[in-house]
Formats: C-alpha cells, structure tokens, sequence
C-alpha cells in the first residue's frame, strides 16, 4: 500500500513540475503525443490513396498500401492491400498475414506462423 502512495506522490509531483515549467497545461500532451507518432507511426499520402505503417513497441507491425483503381469511370473502386505481424509471448510465436480489401471484402492472402526466441531466452544465453 505504501508504495501506491509513493507512485502517486511522484506523478503527481512530476505533472505539477511539468505545469509549473509550461504556460500552457495542454503542452505536455503537445510535446509527448507527436513524438510517439513519428517514432510509431507514419502515414505518406499518395496520388491515389496512401501508404501507412505502424510499429507497435511490442514488436507488432501493420502496414498497408490504399489504391483507387480506374479513378474517375464507371469502374473506380478502392483497394488496401497489407500486411500485419502479431507476436505471442505466451506461445513464442509470431504471426504474419498479408491481405487484400477490396469490393468483395477482407481476403487473407498468406498467414505465415514462426517460433521465435523470447528475450528472457535471449538473456539466459548471453548470461551463461
């Protein structure tokens, strides 16, 4: 219980420091929130669509590509294609899958599964 209370003490001493130090209250948020989006995320506009990836800090990744296809005719519809890896501490594993979305649908193309080396693994190796 005491070492809530001290938890408590700390982040509510480290935000009524960061207010203290800024003008403004919002500017924590303004300073944080754009430097876990670009570390995290990025998204690039294209011509006919947009390019978007995101890497999770825990290893996860999606990425995905979005095309207009025969823009301006009778035809014209919209297509994402990506991929995306999920990784399982639990099992070890990771999981990649590559779809298409399109007028029919989400379409998995390639689901991939693979055994990977835990890092508590990987620091018992380096520790012997």
């Amino acid at each position: 219980m005491m070492s809530v209370k001290l938890l408590v003490c700390v982040i509510m001493t480290i935000i009524s420091s960061t207010l203290a130090a800024d003008t403004e209250p919002s500017s924590l948020l303004k300073n944080v929130i754009p430097t876990i989006m670009q570390k995290y995320y990025n998204l690039a506009p294209t011509q006919t669509g947009y390019h978007l990836v995101i890497e999770n800090p825990n290893g996860s990744i999606r990425e995905e590509m979005q095309m207009i296809l025969n823009p301006g005719t009778p035809e014209q519809e919209t297509v994402v294609m990506g991929m995306y890896t999920v990784y399982d501490d639990k099992t070890d594993t990771e999981t990649v899958t590559m779809y298409t979305a399109d007028k029919n649908g989400y379409r998995p193309r390639i689901t991939m599964k693979r055994k990977v080396r835990s890092a508590n693994l990987n620091k018992s190796l380096i520790s012997r």
